[in-house]
């Protein structure tokens, strides 16, 4: 050819810095050998899914929204289901949308995966300077070609490539600004099709955005080899008037359609593209006739930003339609007609779309468990994509025991740590790291680590589930020194295997008597392993079949919480903050529901003690993780007023009752049973529990059947051991006899504390109040010992900073040290100075108890939360404390160094005198050393010039140092002071009824007599009975009298718990529970799956214009 010359077209490298690989090829090579480089070059990973995205070039713009959508779908397409990305390859239109979104996941994700996107443009179509470009980054190609082979003001149409994409194949036909048809994408889309190797298959969908009429080839080739096409309305043009048309011809269901008309088509195009020619017109409208044949339409498939989920819903219905129509279409034989939609279930798993292959399930009922081993739920289960496909197992009767070889039962411990195993390899590398980082290291070593893992986020109040052998009293200390003090107080990194496998079998026997029950363990693990992994939609999935519904999203919401605790970024922080508030929104919401529907079974809820969560109760957990959402709740004010008033009737409420119950007070409540009300018989209903139906362990404010039944005589005295039994009559006393203390230490501290020459026996006053403060102690160390081992630790760090909670503890040991210390001091000599030390330690110390006594607020509402005012002004104080000290000091040190150099003593009292004393009374307005600098400066001494300087300039400093601390510093506090009780003011509700809880605990758990110094009688019976229980455990006997009663000294010392009798007890509690809130959580779950779950935001606005309508211009390129 006179203009043509051969060149070498070895043009190929990597675009620095984005990574794009580039090609010049032969227009001619055989798309085959192209689709094998290119899998070769993705290590041999071939595609399940190809998208072709093209459409819109110049010009071409859409709202931020649909963009937006666009690229997320694209993106989260390519990431979940393996899938190659196609497009024009050039920087502008749909192809710069697809290659910036795909940058932006880069940027902006942690850990982002290859997006493998594939731009096929022509060597003749980009312009001079890039091609030229890429000759310079291509190392083999000869340099003296290397220079411009057009003149520099040649007219040409500039077009660059698009850099973001991960190849770019340039197709060298030998002309400049050549046409770019769909030719090489179409042979390539078959290419990939045909490769059916080891039984790969891969199935292509086109996406059209926007795009001119020269974007009718790209639809005829596809309609041509019966590929699928999704059209996106509202991204203009073409999209929109095919979408109009197939709208207009089509019924509701797109089922039923019509021949199109000439000139309804002619209308759509006059409409969207205004500037075409009549006669470009004419063609299109035969082509666009030929494209919306009905044999055509089950092709093509519109997606609306109003009526459709997202863009990865409508790809996947595209796909399932075109293969379920080639099924029906197609005389294969049926064993590979099933191949094909096990195929396509799997892919629908990949994208957690039940819609897509609910048909193919529900024909196949008959082969469910096949379907289930086929797609290999065990690992499946693992990725938090599929919890839609797990619910419809679970709902459809799925048993999860099943995934546990029956022959090989003991094998559930290896599967549950298999189970996070698993899931941790399919996981991301961001994901990776967060659970790396916030719950440990994986795999575990023993299914015994997930008790440890319990214990720390969730508390010490819960009781091992995986391992018996860690309830005991010696390993509970070291696995709590572990998880709350220090990890090197204890250690849990060896395990005992054998000893493991022997607490499992022995589980697994028991639970194969009651196979229910031990699916009830499975979903429990499932769902806290859904938890501690982060997947929280497969959470709500598994809170619709795990018992005990209330616990369960207490305590993710509790973990979740401990995760933004310990998170390190902020995002993090929020993103489990905000998992932590849905789940405990969900459980609020769940006993309000149950509160509606019985109020008393409500609060029963509450208080129950729950096995298959390690014996905790809903009150536990949400006290411990503050879930403010469900403390606030009616329910829990109803359940903690059951709880005060115990047996004793709620109408006792009443102002008229109150009145009443002052005289029953002080006469000792001998005539109580005369005016203060009982609970009735709890018979109104046969589903309402009893008294013989819950323990006298625990929580039992329920009267007996037989007490209406009694004679007087008896009544009398049940109804006076009623009364005295009920925390609110126990408050009052300990009130009282707390106030006589008081009264009783203050006259001590006034009168009667001589020296010890001055009596034979000390004043009964000072007996008494030694007699009382060693009762009190006894009690607060058997409180403190029956909290910890009745697992009643919930409160235990609660202040949730380590200073407070030391400050608090000393708080409450501080009294009986100082007592005691100035106990040694007034009997350890006759010497008169140690009395005053004594009579100063016991001044301090009686200021403490009086400070003790504010506890009694906590019962009246109005002035309860006050207490949290005081806590938090504290907790402000302290960070304000350092910075008044640095300016005390600061102004201390310098005045006295001006004013009164070398009169300072250098000693404690001296410098503590001179330089903090007088500086301090600065902060109240107390100006001493004014006078001393008038002084100084009026005096007319012979160095009076050195020192009128020098106290001038302390004058000065003096005068700062009142502005920054008089003014700003305390006017700070007092605008933080203010902040912090607007902030409890604001949740009033939450943080009375929290301090509450703890008050009616204490008073429901205290013994009989617990009013010092009288407690001491309960001590010695409750000694007496500890003795008498080890003696009968020494000679194995048995100290259970009947099966409804409980040992005494288990009845001496109650826990905070509702603990049933039977079994069946649980069982009417869980079914109750179950039927109250089982069409919430299901709307829950319908909400989840009509929510958008993608959460990838990319993408950015493109002005671009369609490649298809280039002009063909013959002009020879080398």
């Amino acid at each position: 050819m006179k203009y043509s010359v051969e060149v070498p077209i070895n043009v190929f490298g990597i675009l620095k810095p984005t990574g794009c690989k580039f090609l010049r090829i032969d227009n001619r090579l055989p798309m085959e050998d192209l689709y094998q480089f290119i899998v070769e070059d993705c290590d041999r990973q071939k595609p399940a899914l190809i998208l072709s995205v093209y459409g819109g070039a110049k010009y071409f713009t859409t709202t931020e929204r649909l963009e937006k959508e666009i690229i997320r779908g694209v993106i989260h397409a390519a990431t979940m289901a393996n899938a190659w990305i196609l497009t024009a390859g050039i920087d502008n239109g749909i192809s710069k949308l697809v290659g910036e979104g795909i940058s932006h996941y880069r940027l902006l994700q942690e850990y982002p995966l290859t997006v493998k996107c594939i731009g096929m443009t022509t060597w003749g179509t980009i312009n001079e300077d890039t091609r030229l470009e890429l000759k310079s980054s291509s190392s083999r190609f000869p340099t003296s070609l290397c220079q411009r082979q057009i003149p520099d003001d040649a007219q040409e149409y500039k077009e660059t490539i698009e850099r973001n994409h991960t190849h770019c194949i340039l197709f060298d036909g030998g002309k400049l600004n050549e046409y770019l048809s769909d030719a090489h994408r179409d042979k390539f889309v078959i290419a990939a099709c045909k490769d059916t190797h080891n039984d790969h298959i891969c199935f292509p969908v086109t996406i059209m955005v926007e795009g001119g009429l020269g974007s009718l080839e790209v639809l005829e080739n596809d309609l041509k080899a019966k590929r699928p096409i999704v059209l996106i309305q509202g991204s203009g043009r073409l999209a929109d008037a095919l979408a109009m048309l197939i709208e207009q011809t089509s019924n509701s269901d797109r089922n039923q359609y019509r021949i199109q008309s000439e000139q309804e088509i002619e209308q759509a195009l006059d409409r969207f593209f205004p500037s075409v020619s009549y006669s470009d017109i004419g063609s299109a409208t035969k082509r666009i006739q030929k494209i919306l044949q009905e044999e055509n339409r089950y092709l093509l498939h519109v997606f609306s930003m109003n009526r459709d989920k997202n863009i990865v819903n409508t790809i996947f219905k595209a796909i399932f339609t075109v293969t379920k129509m080639k099924n029906k279409n197609e005389s294969s034989e049926q064993e590979q007609r099933r191949n094909r939609e096990d195929e396509l279930v799997e892919l629908a798993f990949e994208w957690n779309y039940l819609d897509g292959a609910l048909p193919i399930l529900q024909a196949r009922q008959d082969e469910m468990l096949k379907i289930q081993n086929e797609i290999k739920i065990q690992k499946d289960i693992s990725n938090k994509n599929r919890s839609t496909f797990i619910e419809y197992f679970l709902t459809a009767g799925f048993d999860p025991l099943t995934l546990v070889k029956k022959d090989y039962i003991s094998n559930y411990q290896k599967f549950i740590s298999k189970l996070y195993a698993n899931t941790y390899k399919e996981m991301n590398t961001s994901h990776k790291s967060r659970v790396d980082t916030l719950f440990g290291r994986l795999p575990l070593k023993s299914i015994r680590e997930l008790n440890y893992k319990l214990n720390k986020f969730v508390g010490s109040f819960i009781e091992s589930i995986y391992s018996f052998e860690d309830d005991s009293f010696k390993n509970r200390i070291k696995i709590d020194l572990s998880n709350h003090v220090c990890t090197c107080c204890g250690s849990h990194t060896h395990v005992k295997d054998d000893s493991e496998l022997q607490v499992i079998s022995k589980i697994i026997k028991y639970d194969q008597i009651n196979n229910k029950l031990m699916k009830y363990r499975m979903l429990r693990d499932l769902f806290l392993w859904s938890v501690f992994m982060d997947m929280p939609e497969m959470a709500k999935v598994l809170l619709l079949h795990v018992r005990f519904r209330i616990c369960a999203a207490l305590i993710a919401s509790a973990v979740f919480k401990r995760y933004s605790k310990s998170s390190q970024t902020v995002y993090l922080k929020h993103k489990f903050l905000a998992q932590s508030l849905e789940f405990e929104t969900y459980a609020a919401i769940f006993i309000d529901k149950c509160y509606e529907y019985n109020e008393k079974r409500a609060c029963e809820l509450l208080l129950r003690q729950i096995p298959l969560f390690g014996n905790v109760t809903c009150m536990q957990v949400a006290i411990s993780s503050e879930s403010k959402k469900l403390v606030k709740t009616a329910c829990f004010h109803q359940t903690l007023n059951q709880v005060w008033f115990d047996k004793l009737s709620l109408t006792n409420r009443q102002t008229s009752a109150k009145l009443l119950r002052i005289p029953s007070i002080l006469t000792f409540g001998f005539i109580a049973p005369w005016v203060i009300n009982c609970r009735k018989d709890n018979e109104e209903s046969i589903h309402n529990t009893t008294n013989n139906d819950l323990s006298e362990e625990g929580i039992n404010y329920y009267v007996d059947r037989q007490h209406s039944k009694q004679d007087k005589c008896t009544n009398y005295w049940t109804r006076f051991r009623y009364f005295h039994e009920s925390p609110m009559i126990k408050m009052s006393y300990h009130f009282m006899s707390y106030v006589w203390f008081l009264l009783v230490f203050s006259y001590m501290m006034l009168y009667h504390l001589d020296g010890r020459n001055t009596f034979t026996i000390p004043d009964w006053s000072e007996i008494y109040v030694i007699i009382t403060v060693s009762t009190m102690f006894c009690e607060e160390a058997r409180r403190i010992y029956h909290e910890y081992d009745t697992r009643m630790t919930e409160r235990w760090g609660s202040t949730g900073s380590t200073v407070l909670t030391v400050l608090t503890n000393g708080f409450y040991i501080m009294p009986y040290f100082l007592f005691y210390l100035g106990l040694g001091f007034r009997y350890g000599s006759y010497d008169e100075n140690l009395l005053t030390t004594a009579r100063i330690i016991w001044a301090l110390d009686l200021e403490l108890w009086y400070l003790r006594s504010l506890k009694f607020v906590i019962a009246l509402r109005f002035l309860g939360p006050k207490l949290f005012m005081l806590k938090n002004m504290l907790r402000d104080l302290f960070a304000f404390v350092y910075m008044i000290f640095i300016a005390l000091t600061a102004y201390g040190v310098v005045s006295r160094a001006l004013i009164l150099y070398k009169q300072v003593p250098f000693t404690g009292r001296g410098i503590f005198g001179h330089i903090f004393y007088e500086p301090y009374w600065l902060i109240y307005g107390d100006v001493s050393d004014k006078n001393l600098l008038d002084d100084i400066i009026n005096s007319d001494s012979s160095n009076a010039t050195g020192n009128d300087a020098e106290a001038t300039a302390t004058h000065v400093l003096l005068a700062f140092h009142m502005l920054l601390i008089n003014i700003l510093l305390l006017s700070l506090i007092t605008a933080v002071f203010t902040h912090s009780i607007d902030e409890v003011r604001e949740n009033t509700e939450f943080y009375w009824r929290y301090q509450r809880y703890s008050f009616v605990r204490e008073y429901f758990e205290c013994l009989p007599l617990s009013y010092p110094p009288l407690i001491f009688i309960s001590h010695i019976i409750l000694l007496f009975l500890t003795i008498r229980s080890v003696c009968y455990s020494m000679f194995g006997r048995s100290q259970v009298a009947s099966e409804n009663n409980v040992p005494l000294s288990k009845k001496f010392t109650r826990i905070f718990k509702m603990i049933p009798m039977h079994g069946s007890q649980n069982e009417q509690w869980d079914s109750f529970e179950n039927a109250a809130t089982h069409s919430y959580i299901r709307s829950i779950l319908e909400k989840s799956k009509n929510q958008d779950t993608l959460t990838t935001n990319h993408g950015k606005s493109g002005k671009t214009d369609d490649y298809s309508s280039r002009r063909n211009y013959n002009t020879t390129v080398v």
